[in-house]
């Protein structure tokens, strides 16, 4: 997480300029979507310097526009939106302000309401727009949760400014589908709109657009339906468009950028006898929070050199340093002799005391010396290197990854930062750890990795627990002796050996799980893939 410090001006006011071609697709469908209706009232709440005041100039559209209200928060774009906006004459109203405010309160009067709204994490704003923010959602009956973002509050707001009948274009982050503080409103809409679609995009569409957008349009609706239909209309070409029945409380929606072929694989599959959430068979949880990684994980050097070998316990200090789906003494062996970190300092209560002693004295001296102490997760314990060691647990995850997350059996008892989750497996599945770790790494379950997680910048996969306990796993005791096999696969130097580990559990599964043939294995594969691709692409994006 970073500090508004260490953020650029543009990136704290969520400011991106929308490019021509976004603006045009949204035009495009509030052109679709209106029917019968002229002398239309247009509403963009936060208006930048005039992309859609100047999209509706040029477009077929401004025939049957009338007033155009057009909200900035900043006083020189506003005045760009008043020039960019000119050629609409008296019909355009600019107001220089935040939406949020209380006076900007306006009536469900508007025909269309178009934009982008700034994307921006409610770290970087201000207490009194924070407060404005939640103000507007309890209003409107959302609780806002998690990481919350400012685009979630004007989109409200926004919609709630239709009037019933009325439509909405916006270009959104992709994590809408995703993300958790992102769920309600998932939800609020499914309740009070219809004509629900979701424009995708091919990586680097937009060049001056740092992440994936996505374009969200509907139509503003009376009473809710109780399930809605989600049209996912695709810009690259390969697969157009589909459509899918949507339930409120559905975790993601990641998984209707599926087409109704894949989605109904991966729905037969996870129905079939023996599939289960993998947090009826682990309990994974955070693992060890230190509140400074690099002070508390140590090499061998460092243990020497301040004589801390009594506090020393091993450590896999990341996923990548367990190379096969067995980590073993060998392994950690590997890490410390290579200079790696790979013991964790722990000064419980049971220890000796450190402060006894003149070399971990003079350790934790040169942490406080650098403030570590005053650190929050340091300074709210006493003492503040006391730090609470999260025991060991049978198997580990891997908490975000690259191409897929990996469960490894922890054969060494290591401890781990909260990098990597520590799992238990419950009482039902006692002693069934080589079969766990032999069944995960399988198209269906990757899969459902895909779908259940969230992918931030830079197309990171990341899983919080309540996440992991979802993903849809067979424990297959039968691949419990294939766990060697499969373990040297993942150690090979074999550049395909991730693709090759999956074909291979793919294989023996099927072999071992009834309904789960040849054909649905394609195709959960195809759906796994296309779901990787598109999280990747948001690197190049």
């Amino acid at each position: 997480m970073k500090l508004a410090r260490e953020v650029s001006a543009d990136k704290l006011r969520g400011g991106f300029y929308s490019p021509a071609g976004l603006v045009r697709v949204c035009l495009e469908r509030v052109s679709a979507l209106v029917t019968g209706t002229d002398s239309l009232r247009v509403l963009e709440p936060s208006a930048g310097d005039g992309a859609f005041l100047r999209g509706i100039v040029a477009h077929p559209l401004r025939e049957r526009v009338g007033d155009v209200v057009a909200v900035e928060i900043l006083e020189r774009e506003a005045a760009a939106c008043r020039d960019g906006g000119a050629a609409l004459g008296e019909d355009l109203h600019v107001h220089h302000g935040s939406f949020l405010d209380d006076h900007v309160g306006l009536a469900p009067s508007f025909d269309v309401v178009v934009g982008n709204p700034p994307f921006v994490r409610f770290q970087f704003v201000d207490a009194d727009e924070r407060r404005k923010a939640e103000a507007i959602a309890t209003r409107l009956g959302v609780t806002l949760k998690g990481v919350s973002n400012l685009w979630i509050p004007i989109l409200l707001k926004a919609v709630s400014c239709l009037r019933t009948g009325g439509v909405f274009a916006f270009i959104l982050p992709a994590e809408f589908l995703t993300g958790i503080s992102a769920s309600t409103v998932r939800d609020w809409l499914l309740a009070h709109t219809t004509d629900l679609r979701i424009d995708l995009f091919p990586p680097n569409s937009f060049p001056a657009v740092l992440q994936e957008v996505v374009v969200l349009s509907g139509r503003r609706l009376d009473v809710s339906a109780g399930t809605a239909s989600l049209t996912v209309f695709d810009h690259s070409g390969d697969r157009p468009a589909w459509s899918h029945r949507v339930r409120p409380g559905t975790p993601t929606w990641t998984n209707f950028l599926l087409t109704p072929a894949q989605a109904d694989a991966y729905t037969g599959a996870s129905r079939l006898a023996g599939c289960i959430g993998l947090g009826h068979a682990v309990r994974f949880r955070v693992a060890t929070v230190t509140g400074a990684n690099d002070f508390f994980s140590v090499d061998e050097a460092t243990v020497e050199r301040h004589e801390l070998a009594p506090w020393a316990r091993p450590l896999l200090p990341r996923i990548r340093n367990a190379p096969g789906l067995v980590f073993t003494r060998e392994d950690h062996e590997l890490i410390r002799s290579e200079g790696g970190k790979g013991r964790l300092l722990d000064f419980s209560a049971t220890a000796p005391d450190p402060m006894g002693m003149p070399g971990p004295t003079g350790y934790l001296g040169l942490g406080e010396r650098d403030l570590l102490h005053e650190r929050y997760k340091c300074r709210i314990r006493t003492p503040w290197y006391r730090v609470p060691v999260v025991a060991p647990g049978e198997l580990l995850l891997s908490k975000r990854s690259h191409l897929f997350p990996r469960v490894v059996l922890n054969t060494m008892s290591a401890t781990t930062t909260d990098t990597i989750y520590q799992g238990r497996l419950t009482a039902a599945y006692a002693r069934r750890g080589r079969a766990v770790a032999a069944s995960f790494h399988n198209s269906l379950t990757i899969l459902s990795a895909e779908i259940e997680g969230r992918s931030f910048g830079g197309g990171v996969l990341e899983l919080v627990p309540s996440e992991v306990a979802r993903l849809r796993i067979f424990v297959a005791d039968e691949l419990a002796e294939d766990l060697g096999r499969l373990d040297g696969i993942s150690r090979s130097t074999d550049p395909d050996k991730d693709s090759l580990l999956v074909e291979e559990t793919d294989r023996r599964l099927a072999k071992a799980v009834d309904g789960l043939d040849d054909s649905v294995i394609a195709t959960l594969a195809d759906a796994r893939r296309t779901l990787l691709q598109r999280r990747l692409d948001r690197n190049r994006s």
